[in-house]
């Protein structure tokens, strides 16, 4: 078999569709893509490398999701802080500041947990201990 790249469908593996490298779990580059089909040999991509990209994949889901459904806490955290600002009450302003950063930061900390995650999987180089790995953001946010 061999392989071949479509914008729309990612790299074709043996049969198999891949949006992702399946090494490296990253997205698909111009060099990626060139790389990948001068080295591509049959037996190239193996089972641990697989299941890598399959979680890693996981995980960038879950933490989108996530980021997603709570994005109405920051819409909330920034319609307060207009509230405030109309009220020229700087305590007010302030409170509503603080609370605004308070769910930027969340955000921005559930994606370093996603980040640190994702290294977490690269060094796994037992495949059993790869299949057992679960991500809990939470976890990873100290």
């Amino acid at each position: 078999m061999n392989c071949v790249y479509s914008e729309s469908k990612g790299m074709c593996i043996d049969g198999h569709f891949w949006l992702i490298h399946p090494r490296t779990g990253e997205k698909w580059s111009s060099e990626s893509v060139a790389e990948f089909i001068a080295h591509y040999t049959p037996e190239s991509i193996d089972e641990l490398a697989l299941i890598r990209a399959d979680i890693i994949s996981q995980i960038k889901r879950t933490v989108a999701s996530r980021l997603t459904s709570e994005y109405w806490r920051v819409q909330r955290a920034q319609e307060r802080l207009e509230i405030a600002k109309l009220t020229l009450d700087d305590s007010l302003v302030t409170s509503a500041t603080e609370h605004l950063q308070f769910e930027l930061t969340a955000r921005e900390n559930l994606r370093q947990a996603s980040n640190l995650a994702e290294l977490d999987v690269a060094d796994i180089t037992d495949i059993n201990e790869l299949n057992l790995f679960n991500f809990i953001p939470e976890e990873y946010m100290g």
